[in-house]
């Protein structure tokens, strides 16, 4: 398509006002908006030239463009398959029509057509760039590298393909190729902010500093007092755990470009967990500079969902309804977005467009790539076959050996043998050594220690200050280390010096934690227990704690070696599990109508497990279902769970909700049966649900996260509860139901019970632990 010559906006206005139907001026305006950014109003002067008279096939390629820039993606592909069809040996429009499809969130539908524009042309670079990015979006990078690499041989100065090549070959694993790839960006294209960016990052994760120094100094001399340099910097000081150099220098380059999209990202990440209400702000004000940016919406959608302060309804509804916005003006993206907007998503129960994000399959190569391997946690559930349970564990693997890379473990300093009567020296490393769940099981092992026997070390890494459980625990143990924002290297050999026999991790990859310390082996001995109810993925744990109950029936659903306990996995101490007073009569008396309820993170609420919950209220007629979650008070989320189980043939004003935050166990007073979500159960909540005297009904499967209820249950004495077919689960939850005289037993019975059981056994634990892990560190 020929460019009309350029005549000024006003004059071209002026001659539409007198002449409304020439298709020349309004196609000159389509670009002249386009040109200025101004997409939508570009997309209406195309649809208005093309009334004209204009060729729509020829003025395809700028009107899908300007649809897709103005979020009509689906308006887009439509354009570009109308122009397509009408002339089929056109590489240039199946090019288009390709790109247009990906942008839609259609990836799968665009390469069949992007692979017929390569054989009409095989010499068209854009085509091996595009095919390149959507292999990569598909998490193919291996396929996606070799297209790029087809570019390169095309056009081999373009520094942009280089580019692209270094970031498939970093998301492969190559590292040593993606730097000598961007490097050879960087040369051909010197001026690249974003060749610049993704080489420092390579040369940061090999430990390459001589030549990261020497990058940053010919950066300098070719950009001198650019603030982007300073940003970049920042990272790199941030990853190095120099945080006060990090924020100077993010500071420094705020006060020169105040509205700079990198530079809100990353005051954002400075601010991090410990201070979300400063975070934040810092995205909005990068938002108002930028009310485009998909990055910095991303990132407020993502603090959003997490954040307590102020109002944490308003907090949630807010992302929810970013989240929706982002979904449908970005469909390509949705990938790109998916941990944040899965996590809001789950958040809310909005099934629908949590599917629409992606498949796990599609997702967890990216996932793995980045680094990202805690978007799994959420996961867990997303299961129904053996298969699926399989591939999760292999992406933890997948993650673990590329985590563990060019890593060299620490040397633990040589200790005596055991033989010879030394103390065990065991570390517990966790940010949630506080008032946290963690804790509530971790306290009597950091209390009732045996210290003739026994030296007890513990690690934190938490932001914030200490609180009054964390003191008392420092008061307990051998040493208390509280590293927070300290890099990993320092801190893993750090943790060698105290000579441990074994380091129990306790918090996966949750907020705050450390789990790549355990790659450098700073122990003898690595253990995981307790905070992430999987494998992790690192070869260098040895071991998970199990029992009995827990322990997966497939062994291949295990990395580590099984730590197994005798009897159970976890015991109640005093911290969480108080005397929180019981009333005296059951739910169902005091209100006339039997009460389930969950107080299950909603994460955890598959379609399956609200099936499940449905049925149970189809088998008991006139019962209700109590939610007992901060998101009670959450429009969207009500709305949403409103739908589900009117979907299910529940009338949805037989669900109530109770909105809470840390003051949730009065509310089990609520409930006559808990019903436990499926197919990833609760722990921590099964704990509290028995201590306050409800049964809980639970569905086991194969796999570690769809156990922790049934070792609970069974080491209380309530194995009759777990069960092992969805059928099951009704049929007992119906029972139980018709049973007043048993729930009124273990309603003011089952504290009892738990202490005659061994999960209400503390000491007995206490000595079955540590037998346990001088059994395992003489090995």
């Amino acid at each position: 398509m020929a460019t009309p010559s350029r005549v000024p906006e006003a004059e071209l206005r002026r001659r539409l006002a007198e002449r409304p139907d020439s298709a020349m001026d309004w196609q000159r305006l389509g670009l002249l908006c386009a040109e200025s950014g101004r997409p939508a109003e570009a997309a209406a002067a195309f649809e208005r030239a093309i009334a004209a008279g204009a060729s729509a096939v020829a003025l395809a390629v700028p009107h899908a463009l300007a649809l897709s820039a103005a979020g009509q993606a689906e308006e887009a592909v439509a354009v570009a398959a109308a122009a397509q069809a009408r002339r089929p040996r056109d590489s240039t429009l199946a090019n288009l029509l390709g790109v247009m499809l990906r942008r839609a969130g259609r990836p799968k539908e665009a390469l069949p057509v992007l692979e017929s524009a390569l054989r009409l042309d095989p010499r068209a670079v854009a085509v091996h760039q595009n095919l390149g990015n959507l292999h990569d979006q598909l998490g193919r990078f291996a396929e996606a590298a070799a297209a790029y690499q087809a570019g390169i041989r095309l056009s081999p100065r373009d520094g942009n393909l280089h580019r692209l090549l270094g970031r498939a070959q970093r998301s492969g694993g190559d590292l040593r190729a993606a730097m000598a790839s961007l490097e050879r960006a960087v040369t051909l294209n010197p001026t690249s902010l974003d060749a610049l960016t993704d080489l420092v990052g390579v040369l940061v994760e090999l430990r390459e500093e001589e030549r990261l120094s020497a990058v940053l100094v010919r950066a300098r001399q070719a950009r001198p007092g650019d603030p982007k340099l300073d940003i970049l910097e920042a990272r790199i000081a941030l990853r190095r755990g120099q945080r006060e150099a990090a924020l100077a220098l993010a500071e420094k380059a705020l006060a020169v470009a105040p509205g700079d999209e990198d530079g809100a990202l990353l005051l954002s990440r400075l601010h991090g967990d410990g201070n979300l209400e400063a975070a934040n702000a810092a995205l909005r004000r990068g938002l108002a500079a930028n009310p485009g940016s998909s990055r910095l919406a991303t990132a407020l959608i993502d603090n959003l969902g997490r954040s307590r302060h102020g109002d944490e309804a308003q907090n949630l509804q807010e992302a929810y309804e970013r989240a929706c916005t982002l979904l449908r003006t970005d469909p390509a993206g949705a990938q790109r977005h998916a941990k944040p907007l899965r996590g809001v998503f789950m958040r809310c129960l909005d099934h629908d467009r949590l599917d629409a994000t992606g498949t796990l399959a599609e997702l967890a190569p990216h996932w793995i790539a980045s680094g990202e391997i805690a978007a799994l946690h959420y996961e867990l559930g997303r299961v129904q076959t053996l298969e699926d349970r399989r591939r999760i564990v292999a992406w933890h693997r997948q993650w673990g050996e590329r985590e563990a890379r060019g890593i060299a473990p620490v040397t633990p300093l040589a200790m005596p043998a055991l033989a010879g009567g030394r103390k065990l020296r065991i570390g517990f490393m966790s940010s949630d050594l506080r008032d946290h769940p963690v804790t509530y099981f971790a306290m009597p092992l950091l209390e009732r220690f045996d210290r003739e026997r026994v030296e007890v070390f513990c690690y934190s890494f938490y932001e914030r200050g200490r609180d009054p459980v964390q003191a008392h625990i420092e008061s307990q143990v051998t040493a208390f280390r509280w590293w927070p924002r300290r890099p990993v290297p320092e801190i893993a050999a750090d943790i060698a010096e105290d000579e441990l026999d074994i380091l129990f991790e306790l918090g996966g990859t949750t907020a705050m934690n450390k789990l790549q310390v355990m790659a450098y082996r700073p122990a003898r001995i690595g253990v995981s227990w307790l905070g992430y109810p999987h494998s992790a993925g690192l070869a260098a744990i040895d071991y998970i704690l199990v029992d009995p109950y827990i322990r997966p029936s497939e062994p291949g659903l295990l990395i580590e070696q099984p730590f197994e306990m005798p009897e159970t996995w976890v015991t109640l101490g005093d911290i969480g599990f108080n005397p929180v007073p019981i009333e005296e009569n059951l739910p169902e008396e005091r209100r006339g109508v039997l009460t389930f309820g969950t107080m299950n993170n909603p994460y955890k609420f598959t379609r399956a497990c609200l099936d499940a919950w449905a049925a149970v209220l189809r088998a008991v007629p006139g019962s209700r279902f109590l939610f007992v979650r901060p998101e009670g008070r959450v429009p969207s989320f009500v709305q949403n769970v409103r739908a589900a189980f009117a979907a299910r043939d529940v009338d949805p004003d037989r669900i109530e909700y109770v909105a809470v935050r840390g003051t949730h166990l009065q509310h089990y007073n609520s409930i006559d049966i808990a019903l436990d979500s499926l197919p990833h159960v609760g722990g921590t909540t099964t704990c509290e649900t028995l201590w306050m005297g409800v049964p809980c009904i639970s569905l086991v499967g194969p796999g570690f996260p769809e156990r922790l209820s049934y070792s609970n249950l069974s080491n209380a004495g309530l194995g009759d509860l777990a069960v092992f077919s969805q059928e099951d689960y009704v049929k007992t939850a119906a029972a139980l139901a018709e049973d007043r005289s048993r729930r009124r037993m273990l309603r003011h019975g089952l504290r009892e019970m738990i202490r005659r059981n061994p999960l209400g056994q503390a000491d007995r634990f206490v000595t079955a632990f540590y037998d346990k892990a001088q059994e395992v560190a003489r090995r």
